[in-house]
Protein backbone atom coordinates (compact mmCIF):
# COMPACT_ATOMS: atom_id res chain seq x y z
CA UNK A 1 0.00 0.00 0.00
CA UNK A 2 2.83 2.39 0.94
CA UNK A 3 4.82 1.15 -2.20
CA UNK A 4 1.76 2.50 -4.22
CA UNK A 5 0.74 5.91 -2.41
CA UNK A 6 4.92 6.14 -3.12
CA UNK A 7 4.73 5.55 -6.96
CA UNK A 8 2.23 7.42 -7.51
CA UNK A 9 3.29 10.18 -6.20
CA UNK A 10 6.32 10.03 -8.25
CA UNK A 11 4.64 9.66 -11.27
CA UNK A 12 3.04 13.00 -10.36
CA UNK A 13 5.84 14.75 -9.27
CA UNK A 14 7.69 13.50 -12.68
CA UNK A 15 4.74 13.93 -14.91
CA UNK A 16 4.26 17.48 -13.16
CA UNK A 17 8.13 18.41 -14.00
CA UNK A 18 7.97 17.17 -17.62
CA UNK A 19 4.42 18.77 -18.20
CA UNK A 20 4.38 21.92 -20.43
CA UNK A 21 0.59 22.68 -19.56
CA UNK A 22 0.60 26.47 -21.59
CA UNK A 23 -2.99 27.14 -19.15
CA UNK A 24 -4.16 25.99 -15.85
CA UNK A 25 -7.20 23.76 -15.89
CA UNK A 26 -10.60 25.06 -14.44
CA UNK A 27 -12.36 22.97 -11.65
CA UNK A 28 -15.16 22.33 -14.02
CA UNK A 29 -12.26 20.83 -17.09
CA UNK A 30 -10.47 18.99 -14.03
CA UNK A 31 -14.27 17.43 -13.18
CA UNK A 32 -15.17 16.91 -16.67
CA UNK A 33 -11.70 15.01 -17.94
CA UNK A 34 -12.33 12.81 -14.09
CA UNK A 35 -16.00 11.96 -15.33
CA UNK A 36 -14.56 10.73 -18.39
CA UNK A 37 -11.43 8.81 -16.80
CA UNK A 38 -14.26 7.44 -14.39
CA UNK A 39 -16.41 6.51 -16.99
CA UNK A 40 -13.23 4.75 -19.17
CA UNK A 41 -11.94 2.87 -15.82
CA UNK A 42 -15.64 1.86 -15.54
CA UNK A 43 -16.48 0.72 -18.89
CA UNK A 44 -13.12 -1.31 -18.50
CA UNK A 45 -14.08 -3.06 -15.80
CA UNK A 46 -17.58 -4.22 -16.86
CA UNK A 47 -16.29 -5.70 -19.70
CA UNK A 48 -13.59 -7.77 -17.69
CA UNK A 49 -16.05 -8.54 -15.00
CA UNK A 50 -18.49 -10.48 -18.78
CA UNK A 51 -15.10 -11.64 -19.43
CA UNK A 52 -15.54 -9.50 -22.79
CA UNK A 53 -12.28 -9.61 -24.79
CA UNK A 54 -12.84 -6.19 -25.47
CA UNK A 55 -11.34 -5.06 -22.26
CA UNK A 56 -7.97 -5.09 -23.27
CA UNK A 57 -8.50 -2.25 -25.68
CA UNK A 58 -8.40 0.27 -23.16
CA UNK A 59 -4.79 -0.74 -22.76
CA UNK A 60 -2.54 1.38 -25.92
CA UNK A 61 0.21 -0.54 -27.35
CA UNK A 62 2.92 1.61 -27.05
CA UNK A 63 6.52 0.49 -26.30
CA UNK A 64 6.74 3.12 -23.60
CA UNK A 65 3.73 0.87 -22.21
CA UNK A 66 4.68 -0.81 -18.55
CA UNK A 67 2.96 -2.88 -16.07
CA UNK A 68 4.19 -3.98 -12.47
CA UNK A 69 2.84 -6.77 -10.90
CA UNK A 70 1.28 -7.99 -7.66
CA UNK A 71 3.76 -10.55 -7.34
CA UNK A 72 6.92 -7.69 -8.12
CA UNK A 73 7.38 -9.19 -11.91
CA UNK A 74 7.29 -6.21 -14.77
CA UNK A 75 5.38 -6.59 -18.58
CA UNK A 76 6.05 -4.64 -21.41
CA UNK A 77 3.12 -4.49 -23.80
CA UNK A 78 3.67 -7.65 -25.59
CA UNK A 79 4.01 -9.70 -22.23
CA UNK A 80 0.58 -8.13 -21.00
CA UNK A 81 -1.34 -8.79 -24.64
CA UNK A 82 0.02 -12.50 -24.14
CA UNK A 83 -1.46 -13.15 -20.58
CA UNK A 84 -4.98 -11.14 -21.41
CA UNK A 85 -5.43 -14.35 -23.62
CA UNK A 86 -4.29 -16.94 -21.12
CA UNK A 87 -6.87 -14.65 -18.63
CA UNK A 88 -9.66 -14.80 -21.27
CA UNK A 89 -9.35 -18.88 -21.49
CA UNK A 90 -8.34 -19.95 -18.53
CA UNK A 91 -11.11 -17.81 -16.07
CA UNK A 92 -14.73 -18.89 -15.75
CA UNK A 93 -15.86 -15.56 -13.27
CA UNK A 94 -14.25 -12.75 -12.46
CA UNK A 95 -15.75 -10.24 -9.71
CA UNK A 96 -14.72 -6.71 -8.55
CA UNK A 97 -15.69 -4.69 -5.79
CA UNK A 98 -14.44 -1.10 -5.71
CA UNK A 99 -14.07 0.16 -1.94
CA UNK A 100 -12.21 3.36 -3.13
CA UNK A 101 -11.29 4.94 -6.21
CA UNK A 102 -9.62 8.56 -6.53
CA UNK A 103 -7.92 10.05 -9.37
CA UNK A 104 -5.20 13.06 -9.90
CA UNK A 105 -5.46 14.89 -13.45
CA UNK A 106 -1.44 15.27 -13.87
CA UNK A 107 -2.43 17.46 -17.64
CA UNK A 108 -5.37 17.77 -19.76
CA UNK A 109 -4.26 14.53 -21.26
CA UNK A 110 -3.09 12.33 -18.00
CA UNK A 111 -4.94 11.10 -15.07
CA UNK A 112 -3.28 8.93 -12.44
CA UNK A 113 -6.37 6.35 -11.12
CA UNK A 114 -6.36 4.60 -8.12
CA UNK A 115 -8.59 1.97 -7.45
CA UNK A 116 -8.90 -0.29 -3.79
CA UNK A 117 -11.00 -3.28 -3.86
CA UNK A 118 -11.51 -6.87 -3.70
CA UNK A 119 -10.81 -9.27 -7.00
CA UNK A 120 -12.32 -12.87 -6.79
CA UNK A 121 -11.16 -14.81 -9.87
CA UNK A 122 -12.89 -18.71 -10.41
CA UNK A 123 -10.79 -20.07 -12.63
CA UNK A 124 -12.12 -22.69 -15.34
CA UNK A 125 -10.79 -25.11 -12.89
CA UNK A 126 -12.70 -24.59 -10.53
CA UNK A 127 -9.65 -23.13 -8.76
CA UNK A 128 -10.36 -19.66 -6.77
CA UNK A 129 -8.10 -16.51 -6.37
CA UNK A 130 -9.22 -13.86 -4.15
CA UNK A 131 -6.76 -10.38 -3.53
CA UNK A 132 -8.19 -8.35 -0.71
CA UNK A 133 -7.54 -5.65 -0.82
CA UNK A 134 -6.13 -5.23 -4.00
CA UNK A 135 -4.72 -1.32 -5.05
CA UNK A 136 -4.12 -1.25 -8.99
CA UNK A 137 -2.84 2.26 -9.86
CA UNK A 138 -3.31 3.48 -13.88
CA UNK A 139 -2.44 5.92 -15.55
CA UNK A 140 -4.42 6.99 -18.24
CA UNK A 141 -3.70 9.20 -21.32
CA UNK A 142 -5.76 10.70 -24.15
CA UNK A 143 -4.77 9.26 -27.57
CA UNK A 144 -7.03 9.60 -30.49
CA UNK A 145 -9.54 11.38 -28.12
CA UNK A 146 -9.80 7.89 -26.32
CA UNK A 147 -8.55 7.44 -22.52
CA UNK A 148 -6.26 4.67 -22.36
CA UNK A 149 -3.98 2.86 -19.68
CA UNK A 150 -0.21 3.08 -20.76
CA UNK A 151 0.74 2.47 -17.32
CA UNK A 152 -0.29 -0.40 -14.76
CA UNK A 153 0.61 -1.60 -11.18
CA UNK A 154 -1.00 -3.31 -8.72
CA UNK A 155 -0.50 -4.80 -4.87
CA UNK A 156 -2.16 -7.52 -3.00
CA UNK A 157 -1.71 -10.54 -1.95
CA UNK A 158 -3.61 -13.65 -3.62
CA UNK A 159 -4.96 -16.24 -1.75
CA UNK A 160 -6.06 -19.49 -3.34
CA UNK A 161 -8.44 -22.28 -3.07
CA UNK A 162 -7.76 -25.45 -5.02
CA UNK A 163 -10.30 -27.57 -5.74
CA UNK A 164 -10.08 -30.92 -4.11
CA UNK A 165 -9.33 -33.82 -5.93
CA UNK A 166 -11.84 -36.63 -6.23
Amino acid sequence: MKATIFVSALLLFCAGCTSQQSEQLTQQQVDQIKSEVKLAGDSLMAKLRRLDPGWSLYFVESPDWKMINADGSHNDYQTFANSTNNFNTSVATYNWATTRQDFIVAAKDMVICSWIGKDELTFKSGDKMTYDPHSYTLIFKKIDNQWKVFYSHDSGVPVMSKVGKK
